[in-house]
């Protein structure tokens, strides 16, 4: 009476667990960085945006406004990656079809994230 999984579970020897506890910490630690770095970015956004183009392209000059912005888009995206990972694994049943799509979740996340922070050093160095 020790084993709770059902029958398919132990015919495919994982039951539920495969290691979600990994992706369920990360997960809610992107969303507090996120929930810590809100403010910030809001602030200096709407701020910078008073003052027009100039004063967003001196706020991401800045080293705190490109401190904020970089560690918004990475965590953003990240915690963007997880959701829409664990989305494709509970909705799609082929083992290939979902190997596929998280490779093109990540694929597709890792390129926003370059071109983001390239566009923010590209800025912040005043290149």
């Amino acid at each position: 009476m020790s084993d709770f999984r059902t029958d398919l579970g132990k015919v495919r020897g994982s039951g539920a667990a495969k290691g979600g506890v990994h992706e369920f910490i990360a997960h809610r630690v992107s969303a507090v960085v996120l929930a810590l770095l809100l403010p910030f970015f809001l602030y200096g956004l709407i701020t910078a945006l008073h003052q027009g183009y100039g004063g967003l392209i001196a706020w991401v000059s800045s080293p705190l406004g490109a401190f904020v912005l970089l560690g918004f888009l990475t965590a953003g995206l990240y915690h963007g990656r997880l959701g829409i990972n664990e989305v494709i694994s509970d909705y799609v049943q082929n083992a290939g079809t979902r190997s596929v799509f998280m490779l093109i979740n990540t694929l597709a996340s890792f390129a926003f994230w370059l071109v983001g922070v390239l566009a923010i050093l590209k800025i912040w160095l005043g290149s």
